[in-house]
């Protein structure tokens, strides 16, 4: 046994201190020897105390029962606030099951922020199934995009979503037509994500929009806990500058009055108000312009 976990110890050890996620942000190594944040449903999941190394560790997930047929086997969600970015990578270890296996990696996004997740008001992010069908450990690397990632939403939402912070990661667990039964026992180990360095170099900026009519910007952007907007009036006319939220709902009205032409400028102190996207909306009797911004808090 002392021999087993040896080899356990080394390979861990390789695996956590190589190259592969050097350039990675990490949201959950397991080095805190306990499962903080995470939460399980139709599986079991615990921290393993006995096949770890001294910096990291790894969660086992297992099934109770033996599992039959093909479906659903359940879930495992690590509830943590955090900006995953359009066009990166999330990455994560886990164990495989040689078997007829699949895991989905899932961004969930509180859109009404009532600090619960309710597939019925609010957003997730769900990669296509990714097998679980080999032998030891693999590193399950997904770009966050819309090839590999599909949006599920009871509303007309986009992938600009990412703007916002996540509420939880979550990963699915489902069995495929060919699945011997058996009890599901599977692991995961580092959770992280990896700047795409080609998207980050060529300057992308997912969300980018048009330039404006008005000249307008807000800065900084991201912004906490305020910003502002400043624009130009090409002549003397009434103008209205609102704010909304992501599902077009008004937070504040910040400007309603005749000003002359020229430069101008407003404060938006979002103290009050949670992290995600926001729009200002310019509005005089010639021309509406709707603007994005970013609470990041």
């Amino acid at each position: 046994m002392k021999i087993i976990h040896f080899i356990l110890f080394f390979l861990f050890s390789f695996i956590f201190t190589s190259n592969i996620f050097s350039q990675g942000e990490i949201i959950d190594d397991f080095s805190q020897k306990a499962m903080p944040g995470w939460i399980w449903g139709g599986l079991e999941m615990k921290y393993s105390h006995e096949e770890d190394n001294r910096e990291n560790g790894f969660a086992e997930i297992l099934s109770k029962d033996k599992i039959s047929g093909s479906g659903y086997i359940g879930k495992i969600l690590l509830k943590k606030s955090y900006l995953f970015s359009a066009g990166n990578f999330i990455n994560a270890m886990l164990k495989g099951v040689n078997n007829d296996a699949y895991v989905r990696i899932q961004i969930l996004y509180d859109i009404d922020n009532d600090s619960f997740f309710d597939e019925n008001k609010d957003l997730k992010l769900s990669s296509k199934p990714v097998s679980m069908n080999f032998d030891g450990w693999k590193e399950i690397k997904l770009k966050l995009d819309q090839e590999n990632f599909e949006i599920i939403s009871k509303f007309n939402d986009s992938f600009e979503v990412t703007e916002e912070e996540a509420f939880a990661i979550q990963f699915e667990f489902e069995t495929g037509n060919n699945f011997n039964t058996s009890n599901f026992e599977s692991g995961i180990a580092l959770i992280s994500e990896v700047i795409n360095k080609e998207a980050f170099e060529s300057g992308f900026v997912p969300g980018s929009s048009h330039e404006s009519y008005f000249k307008a910007k807000n800065f900084p952007n991201p912004f906490n806990p305020s910003t502002t907007i400043s624009f130009e009036l090409p002549q003397s006319t009434y103008v209205s500058i609102t704010v909304y939220d992501r599902l077009g709902r008004e937070v504040v009205v910040l400007l309603d009055q005749n000003l002359d032409s020229g430069e101008h400028s407003v404060e938006f102190n979002a103290t009050e108000y949670p992290s995600g996207i926001y729009f200002y909306r310019i509005k005089t009797p010639e021309k509406t312009e709707v603007r994005k911004m970013l609470l990041t808090k």
